[in-house]
């Protein structure tokens, strides 16, 4: 008696999470913007998928027809299991070879070039901004987009631009200068490039009145006989401050404190899902307007199984997926040791237009922004 209770129970829960895991299946189709729930659910899709294949193991060895659920589900879910797991076993990224007529491009989301112990009041050029600038030499570019991006035009702070282009080979840049602070200091999103500029622009994503979200920027670059215009993003965080991911903690450990706490994290990222909907909207309309192939590369503050990234990335060929394994971490938080574990915040991207090839790629593993830089070599011949 005791057995088939514990069995119908298991079944029970069984359907509560299969129930779930289709629901977060429509996470994609659905924008935030209206359906913000469905931004919840996306961030808890791999996590589904993960509890639904320990119950399609525990069916198959008890022999239950129940198994045949999982399976139904994962095949429903295909869409988006195939974008939150890659599964091209490659042989790593060689960044001493690269294909003749192939651009190496890197995106990378820089904290204006402030490590985990570096403040805002240091000046000139500091540890951190030698470490980058080192790390980008090494793998050495062609194109490099960057989001919160720091540089100085004047005053005691380091000159970022004058240094990248003068000292590391990027003659043509575009900056957008979206927040002008103390000190001459300029912050935005930027693309660095050894190729000409033949034409450039700006779209402000601030699409609603409290937005504070750097622009997307494109530049068209003379590539040879080839035209391929760039596209750099960086949507709406969560904007968590120290005392969100004190929040965060108690949630964890504070019973007292933990429904306050969970209303004031809640709010915030309902704010973002929200904003992010309307951004990714604007983006995949500048995107089809592109009359050249085109690449986006840049920081989606959001997780494959969302809808701002089926947005921006349409028919495009996400550069991780096409070469790589597993989940492909990108987001490192200095702040809080849970966030920092969660394997599955793939939210910076390089896509490339479909007419594009993608030669290799790879997320560079090295801890010196709260962003892991991603890189890939992309030819212009096609398959």
């Amino acid at each position: 008696m005791v057995r088939k209770i514990t069995r119908r129970f298991a079944v029970f829960i069984y359907f509560i999470f299969a129930a779930f895991f289709l629901t977060a299946c429509l996470s994609p189709f659905l924008n935030p913007s209206n359906w913000w729930f469905f931004g919840f659910l996306g961030l808890l899709f791999p996590y589904l998928c993960l509890i639904l294949l320990a119950f399609l193991v525990f069916f198959l060895f008890s022999r239950s027809r129940w198994s045949w659920l999982t399976i139904i589900c994962l095949l429903v879910g295909w869409k988006s299991i195939s974008a939150v797991f890659a599964m091209h076993i490659g042989k790593g990224f060689d960044k001493e070879k690269k294909k003749p007529g192939s651009v190496r491009i890197m995106t990378w989301n820089v904290r204006s070039f402030m490590g985990e112990d570096d403040k805002i009041k240091k000046t000139g050029l500091t540890l951190t901004h030698m470490k980058m600038f080192d790390l980008i030499q090494t793998y050495s570019p062609d194109v490099l987009t960057l989001q919160e991006f720091m540089t100085a035009d004047s005053g005691k702070y380091f000159n970022s631009i004058w240094h990248l282009t003068r000292h590391m080979g990027y003659p043509f840049f575009y900056f957008s200068r979206d927040a002008e602070r103390r000190d001459h200091l300029s912050n935005g999103t930027a693309i660095f490039s050894k190729f000409p500029i033949a034409r450039c622009g700006i779209f402000p994503l601030n699409k609603a009145e409290a937005d504070n979200t750097e622009s997307m920027i494109f530049t068209d670059l003379a590539i040879g006989k080839d035209t391929l215009r760039i596209f750099t993003a960086h949507l709406q965080s969560f904007g968590f401050m120290q005392r969100d991911y004190q929040d965060i903690s108690k949630i964890k450990n504070d019973p007292n404190e933990r429904l306050g706490a969970s209303k004031n994290i809640f709010r915030k990222m309902r704010t973002a899902f929200e904003r992010r909907g309307l951004q990714a909207d604007f983006i995949r309309s500048m995107l089809d307007e592109s009359p050249y192939p085109e690449i986006f590369c840049g920081d989606l503050n959001d997780v494959p199984n969302s809808y701002a990234y089926f947005s921006a990335r349409g028919d495009k060929k996400d550069a991780f997926l096409s070469k790589n394994f597993g989940l492909g971490q990108t987001f490192f938080s200095f702040s809080s040791s849970f966030m920092r574990n969660l394997s599955t915040l793939r939210i910076d991207y390089i896509f490339a237009d479909p007419r594009l090839h993608i030669i290799q790629s790879q997320r560079i593993p090295v801890v010196l922004s709260d962003h892991i830089p991603v890189i890939a070599d992309i030819s212009t011949s096609g398959d």
